[in-house]
């Protein structure tokens, strides 16, 4: 079985347990007879299950993907709970009327629910040779020796977060959380409109020209009750037995007292009911493989960078965080997901976000200009530390968020990453999830958004953390390679290298500089063999428009040049030593940072040569050769007091830092829109009919619980979600 029908129901992450001490037990006679007695209750209980199976499932079950139907008779369900939705409907050929089919998987164990805190590198850009990165970063040209075909399309994955709150399973445990933590939060939050098949379906064909793309359904998950209500009996039928076996054991057959292992909790992962996922994991020409992965199986216990965590601490952490309600805690375990399984170049989307025209990959992503965020510059983020603000929305998250990236690389107000489909890297993503562990480990604590109010433990906004991480370490990059490796803090060179003449103490810039950046995206994507994100009909395909690139350095104002530029000698003198000065640009003095990459960025047109140190030749003991003496892939996650060892090659280094975090701020016709009720929902389903130039479009259910209200407004999605894409998945039962 290949590892990625494996990945249907094995724990991702999962080691093989440890085998028992069978030398041990064959010493011992009386252990023997305990064995033999549990075989029997254990071959007894197997054919009663059976029997039980045959009786019960008519449907065959699949050896790769079992399903299972429980009946409300075997659910305690609280008092209030809502019945089964009408969304999404049971398959067209299922007999049972009123069951629903999951997907059984045993959960990770606590030792395999602690992250790898290995830095990933990018595979796209360990493909390009030395020279080629070199002459691209220098020059911001794709030209001799980089080549047509060194890249190719960027291959993405779709991933999805999802989860159907009207399942009777679902609600059960919900409402018995709610109870315990004596919180509230609205309904709306898991209703189901079925939004996703139709985000698929949109999805199918805005990226049919998407090369081996994969979609990911990240579900919800549920205690199995059938396997609780066996344990319930078997444990009165067998812990007599037990108990006297346990009695009959001689001290003297006793070993040392070994911790027990945790046995692995079984459980049920949600399914889209119309969707066969046994057909749906083999993708053909028309429609890429849809795989799931359930909440559960995702999180993964990160701390403070250097700490080494122990199967104990995960396991105490897993118990305060599951099970969780709470999509901020889900989103907090994307870095997580496996790279051998996911692509590293993915867009992140809830099932209420649709894609509604065709769109090239690099309207998302690119070897050459990283993945492309869109930001709204309007709409700025500030820190905040006192979790004041309301924790049932984003704001809370934001704040706190905002805050942490303050701490690390200087504070400044961020603008919102937009709330439609968001491209990520997923290497970049576990990178930011280890540099700020200990926080994004506090997430889940909120086992529904905002329910845990501890201060230091507030719950991180991932997509806006780890998309400003990005851009943060990549003008870190900059600094580092101009201050650190290129001058090595010699003041009087810097100087003179940003335009500074002697006697003067300030370099003034009174124009924005002049940059072809912009100019050249087009040429460089097609020197590539990329097709460009601009379209010439933006009502057949959908648009998108590179507003800056990371190769124009960094501005502060995050989508254009800065006007001017005004840097005072002061800047390059307060600090002894060139890791000080580093530190100081970067974090204590951000101001005065700026202003240094701004002036650079006036010595050439295009491209970030001037920040790079000169090229040395090549060692002949071997010292700086890549593959027997490598540089580490990033600067430190901490930005410590004392400086980390300079590399073998200071430029090899600096250009790929540089690129690892090379990004685009791009802008999409997108539309977001807030249904409060039918009337409400009809107009605007409208207005994103009568913008046929709209990409990317996002309707979030603000709507009562008023039964009328959502009766109606389901009415009114079913018809233009079937007037939109009527053509089902290949794999739609």
């Amino acid at each position: 079985m290949s590892s990625r029908e494996a990945y249907l129901y094995e724990p991702l992450g999962s080691q093989p347990r440890p085998k028992s001490r069978w030398r041990e037990l064959m010493c011992s006679p009386t252990r023997w007879t305990a064995v033999l007695i549990i075989v029997v209750l254990s071959l007894s209980s197997i054919a009663l299950l059976t029997l039980q199976t045959t009786w019960q499932w008519p449907w065959k079950s699949s050896s790769v993907v079992p399903k299972i139907f429980p009946t409300t008779d075997d659910i305690s369900i609280p008092h209030g709970a809502e019945g089964p939705a009408p969304y999404p409907p049971a398959p067209q050929d299922a007999k049972q009327l009123g069951q629903t089919v999951y997907h059984p998987f045993v959960a990770p164990l606590p030792a395999q629910a602690i992250a790898d805190t290995r830095v990933r590198p990018i595979r796209a850009q360990l493909e390009l040779s030395d020279a080629c990165l070199d002459r691209w970063v220098s020059s911001g040209q794709w030209t001799d020796p980089c080549t047509r075909a060194m890249v190719s399309e960027a291959k993405i994955d779709l991933v999805y977060v999802w989860v159907n709150g009207s399942d009777i399973l679902h609600q059960a445990a919900r409402k018995t959380l709610l109870a315990e933590l004596k919180y509230r939060t609205k309904d709306a939050r898991f209703r189901e409109h079925d939004e996703l098949r139709y985000s698929l379906r949109a999805a199918r064909a805005a990226t049919k020209m998407w090369p081996n793309s994969t979609w990911h359904v990240i579900t919800a998950d549920v205690p199995n009750p059938h396997v609780a209500l066996e344990s319930r009996e078997a444990d009165e039928e067998e812990v007599d037995i037990l108990e006297s076996l346990a009695d009959s054991i001689s001290e003297d057959d006793d070993q040392e007292a070994e911790e027990p292992e945790p046995e692995p909790e079984n459980r049920l992962g949600l399914v889209p009911q119309w969707l066969d996922i046994e057909c749906a994991i083999h993708g053909d020409e028309t429609q890429p493989p849809i795989r799931l992965q359930h909440d559960t199986q995702l999180f993964r216990l990160t701390g403070s960078p250097g700490t080494k965590l122990t199967a104990k601490d995960s396991s105490e952490w897993l118990e305060r965080i599951l099970p969780s309600f709470n999509s901020h805690a889900i989103e907090s375990q994307l870095p997580q997901l496996d790279p051998e399984l996911v692509s590293e170049n993915i867009v992140a989307l809830n099932d209420d976000q649709f894609m509604l025209l065709p769109m090239p990959p690099a309207a998302f992503h690119t070897t050459l200009y990283g993945p492309v965020l869109r930001t709204d510059p309007g709409l700025l983020v500030g820190g905040d530390a006192t979790g004041k603000a309301d924790g049932g929305g984003e704001w809370r998250s934001l704040g706190w968020s905002d805050h942490l990236l303050n701490q690390r690389f200087g504070s400044r107000k961020r603008p919102y990453m937009q709330h439609n489909a968001r491209s990520l890297s997923l290497p970049l993503m576990h990178e930011a999830a280890l540099a700020f562990g200990e926080y994004f480990a506090r997430t889940p604590l909120s086992q529904f958004r905002g329910s845990h109010k501890v201060p230091e433990e507030f719950e991180v906004n991932t997509i806006f953390l780890t998309g400003h991480f990005m851009v943060e370490r990549h003008r870190e990059a900059l600094l580092y390679s101009w201050v650190v490796l290129k001058w090595d803090g010699y003041v009087e060179g810097m100087w003179r290298d940003l335009g500074g003449k002697d006697g003067e103490t300030t370099i003034k810039f009174d124009d924005a500089a002049e940059r072809t950046t912009r100019d050249d995206v087009e040429l460089n994507l097609l020197m590539a063999g990329v097709v460009p994100p601009k379209v010439e009909d933006d009502h057949e395909q959908g648009d998108t428009t590179y507003t800056w690139t990371s190769m124009d350095g960094y501005s502060p104002r995050f989508n254009s040049l800065l006007p001017s530029v005004s840097l005072p000698r002061s800047c390059l003198e307060r600090q002894s030593d060139s890791w000080s000065l580093f530190r100081h640009l970067l974090l204590e003095d951000p101001a005065c940072g700026d202003q240094v990459i701004s002036a650079l960025i006036h010595k050439q047109r295009s491209g970030l040569g001037a920040f790079l140190p000169a090229a040395t030749a090549s060692s002949s003991d071997g010292d700086d050769d890549p593959e027997t003496n490598p540089d580490p892939l990033t600067l430190p996650l901490v930005l410590t007091s004392n400086p980390p060892a300079l590399p073998s090659n200071p430029r090899r280094f600096a250009v790929r830092l540089i690129q690892r975090y090379a990004h685009v701020l791009g802008d999409s016709p997108t539309l977001f829109v807030g249904l409060h009720s039918a009337t409400d929902t009809q107009r605007n389903l409208r207005m994103a009919d009568t913008t046929p130039a709209t990409a990317l479009f996002c309707m979030n259910d603000d709507m009562s619980n008023n039964a009328a209200t959502l009766r109606a407004a389901d009415k009114i999605l079913k018809t233009w979600f079937e007037g939109r894409w009527p053509e089902k998945l290949r794999c739609e039962v």
